[in-house]
């Protein structure tokens, strides 16, 4: 008998198929981490707890791709809806119907939102989650016994209501205040823009340390355990104003 020959016959390469499973829940917890990020305002409530100044080099940069993002993300997700609906599972129908409404409903609050008193309680952007987050920032540093027996050291010609600007790369609070002034350290760890001295509807002494630029302000004041915390000023380049305790309050001014 003779030998047969086996021709060998090259094996075509087969392309790395993409599983769209996998990337059903790419896009689904993307789309969930976004709404918790920014319309939820985590981020907000982080930058504000953790450091203030971050909340505009990270709006800045995450906001517009994670945004875009989440455009394209939504319209393939609706492209592939409309175009597999009869050959989909139950399963896939639901999948792609959450990853299209989740933004849409996202979409919808943040306009809402936009044209709602912000005491309502929706999502305000950059108000309600960036002053909860400072306010704990403030409760975790603040020292407010020693603030206030400081407070109790001042002359009432110390309170005269201008505000100095500090300089931020000092160890010390360098102002043209008088060298009389014996700042706390329980004042120069929060290393504000600003310090303003007044005294309270009492004719106590009362501080404000302010925080900010171009593009808003927020701060805290602190005072005696009576005086008296104002209510939200809810008018254009008024103050949303959160109570920390007695006497002490957080604010961040509306735009």
């Amino acid at each position: 008998m003779g030998t047969e020959k086996q021709i060998e016959t090259p094996e075509t390469e087969k392309r790395p198929q993409i599983d769209w499973n996998i990337w059903d829940v790419i896009l689904l917890a993307f789309i969930i981490v976004y709404v918790i990020l920014v319309p939820i305002g985590g981020l907000d409530y982080f930058c504000g707890w953790y450091n203030p100044y971050l909340i505009f080099r990270v709006a800045c940069c995450i906001f517009p791709v994670m945004s875009v993002l989440l455009i394209l993300f939504t319209a393939i997700c609706t492209i592939r809806l409309f175009n597999n609906w009869t050959k989909y599972t139950q399963r896939k129908k639901i999948i792609r119907f959450i990853q299209v409404c989740v933004p849409t409903v996202f979409i919808a609050s943040f306009f809402i939102s936009v044209f709602t008193p912000i005491n309502i309680p929706l999502y305000q952007p950059g108000y309600n989650p960036f002053t909860y987050g400072f306010r704990e920032r403030i409760r975790s540093k603040a020292d407010i016994e020693d603030i206030r027996n400081w407070l109790e050291t001042l002359e009432d010609e110390d309170c005269n209501g201008e505000s100095i600007v500090l300089l931020r790369d000092s160890d010390s609070f360098k102002s043209q205040w008088p060298d009389s002034i014996e700042w706390p350290k329980s004042l120069k760890v929060f290393n504000p823009n600003y310090v303003k001295l007044v005294l309270d509807e009492n004719g106590n002494p009362k501080v404000s340390l302010t925080w900010g630029g171009p593009f808003g302000h927020w701060g805290v004041v602190i005072g005696m355990e009576d005086m008296e915390i104002p209510p939200s000023d809810l008018s254009r380049y008024g103050e949303y104003r959160l109570p920390l305790e007695p006497g002490v309050y957080v604010w961040n001014e509306l735009q």
